[in-house]
């Protein structure tokens, strides 16, 4: 296995466990918020009888806003996850290619120092 391939695999891993965290935090945050409108009837009062009393259907269509509202967090949450993904998938790719400069360099800078010791030593031995 390359590091590229290892980079890449370590990275896909924890990217997963990002994304399964935030899709567990958005379908919590849309039953919290399903809880709180289902879970508390409103008091109906009749349109007439004070001026701050609600008209009627403003409670419904409070409600309907909400629900909009999270449709909307969640399709921008879904946009963000998937810009996300991408980044970071570019990320991984650009971190393993320089990771795998940096390895390829270092193997031919050992090389050239064995090289140069090995002829330093047949110098020595060989009497030049």
């Amino acid at each position: 296995m390359t590091i590229t391939e290892l980079i890449r695999s370590l990275g896909e891993k924890i990217f997963l466990l990002f994304v399964a965290l935030c899709i567990v935090g958005l379908f919590c945050s849309v039953s919290f918020a399903e809880e709180a409108t289902t879970n508390k009837p409103a008091p109906e009062t009749p349109a007439a009888e004070t001026p701050q009393s609600a008209p009627p259907g403003k409670i419904e269509r409070a409600g309907q806003a909400t629900g909009k509202g999270i449709e909307r967090g969640a399709k921008a949450t879904e946009r963000g996850v998937k810009r996300g993904v991408e980044a970071t998938g570019r990320g991984i790719e650009r971190g393993a290619k320089a990771t795998e400069r940096g390895v390829k360099r270092a193997g031919e800078a050992t090389g050239k120092g064995i090289k140069k010791a090995g002829e330093a030593i047949e110098k020595t031995f060989s009497g030049d």
